[in-house]
C-alpha cells in the first residue's frame, strides 16, 4: 500500500511533540489511520480525552489514535512515517523505526536544522525520503492540548532526490493529504533550497532570542541586534554559495528585507523553541542550525565566527542547565 489521496495509508508520527501532535491530530481528524509515538505524560492524556488543537488554525479535536510509548509497541508496517523528534535523535529514531517502514512508502522529516533528510536517506533511500520546511509555531500547553501560535509560510515538502521516477509524485501525494487535512502544504523538487531557507530564518533568531530571553519582534526592533543577525545571515549565504546550494534570494540584502519586513512581523511575539528548551533544562538543536553552518563553513574554508559564537554560547547554556 502506498500514500495516496484515500484514507487507506497508515501514518506513524515518530515524535509526538507540538508539531508532531499537530500534524497527527489533523490527519486523524481527517479520517486517517494515525499512530502517535511519544512520551507517556502526553499520550496518557490523549488516550483519556483525545487530542485538542486550538490557536490561529481554529479549534479541533481528534480521537481514535493508536498510541505507542516505545517502538516495541508498534506493529505492522507504515506507509508514511513523519519524523518529528529533535534533530539530535534522528539517527537513533531512524534505526528504531526501520523495521516498521513499508518499502513502498515514504518517510518525511518535520524537523529543524540541516542533515535530517540526509540521515533518513541513509536508512530508507533518497527517493523515498522527504523533507519538510515548516515555519509554524506550536506549543503543548498541557498534556493532550496543542496551541498553534504563528505561521510564516505554507509547509513545503519534497524528496531529497527528485530524479527517480515517482519521487516527486510521492511528495505531491503527501502534500495533498496534508493540505486536505487543514495543513497548508505544497510539493517541490528542490527541498534543500527550502530547508536552507528555514535555516536562514532560524539561525539569526533562535539562538539570539534564547540567549537574551526575548521574542522575535524584540530582536528585529533593535538596530544593535540586527547587526548581529545580519552577520549570521551573511555567513549562511557565503557557506551556501561555497557548497553550491541554490537559494531563493540573490543576495543577503534581499533576504534581510523579507525577514525584517515580512517574516519577523508575522512571528513577532514568538519565543523560539530553543529558548523553551533552555528553560526546561533540555538539550537544544543548536548543532543542527548554527552549528551546522559552522561545521560546513570549516569544511569549505569559509569563516563563520558569528555562527560559531552562537553555537558555543548556547552549548555553554546547555551545560550550565545540566549542572543546576
Amino acid at each position: 500500500m502506498s500514500v495516496s489521496s484515500n484514507h487507506d495509508a497508515r501514518f506513524l508520527v515518530a515524535g509526538c511533540g507540538a508539531i508532531g501532535s499537530l500534524f497527527g491530530g489533523l490527519l486523524r481528524k481527517a479520517g486517517h489511520d494515525v499512530t502517535l509515538l511519544g512520551r507517556g505524560w502526553h499520550l496518557d492524556a490523549i488516550a483519556a480525552h483525545g487530542l485538542s488543537i486550538d490557536g490561529i488554525w481554529g479549534v479541533h479535536h481528534a480521537e481514535g489514535f493508536h498510541l505507542a510509548r516505545d517502538t516495541s509497541e508498534l506493529s505492522g508496517r507504515y506507509d508514511a512515517i513523519l519524523v518529528a523528534v529533535k534533530a539530535y535523535d534522528t539517527a537513533a529514531m531512524a534505526d528504531d523505526i526501520a523495521p516498521y517502514f513499508d518499502p513502498q512508502g515514504i518517510v518525511a522529516s518535520l524537523q529543524n536544522g540541516l542533515g535530517n533528510i540526509e540521515m533518513l536517506a541513509q536508512h530508507f533511500g533518497a527517493e523515498r525520503s522527504l523533507g519538510a520546511s515548516i515555519l509554524i509555531g506550536a506549543t503543548i500547553r498541557e498534556p493532550g492540548q496543542v496551541t498553534v501560535t504563528v505561521q510564516a509560510a505554507r509547509v513545503v515538502v519534497g524528496p531529497l532526490d527528485a530524479v527517480p521516477a515517482g519521487s516527486l509524485d510521492r511528495a505531491k501525494a503527501l502534500a495533498g493529504l496534508l493540505d486536505q487535512a487543514g495543513i497548508p502544504c505544497k510539493a517541490t523538487d528542490r527541498i534543500l533550497s527550502f530547508l536552507w531557507a528555514k535555516v536562514l530564518y532560524n539561525a539569526p533568531l533562535n539562538a539570539l532570542g534564547a540567549l537574551l530571553d526575548v521574542h522575535y519582534g524584540a530582536l528585529g526592533d533593535s538596530p544593535n541586534l540586527r547587526t548581529i543577525m545580519d552577520s549570521i545571515i551573511d555567513e549562511v549565504f557565503r557557506v551556501s554559495e561555497a557548497g553550491r546550494i541554490s537559494l531563493a534570494w540573490s543576495s543577503p540584502e534581499e533576504y534581510r528585507e523579507e525577514l525584517y519586513e515580512k517574516l519577523v512581523p508575522l512571528t513577532y511575539q514568538h519565543r523560539s523553541s530553543m529558548l523553551q528548551d533552555l528553560e526546561r533544562g533540555r538539550r537544544t538543536e543548536i548543532q543542527a542550525i548554527n552549528g551546522a553552518i559552522w561545521r560546513m563553513g570549516a569544511e569549505l574554508g569559509v569563516p563563520t565566527p558569528f555562527n560559531e559564537l552562537m553555537t558555543r554560547l548556547i552549548s555553554w547554556r546547555e551545560q550550565k542547565g545540566r549542572e543546576t
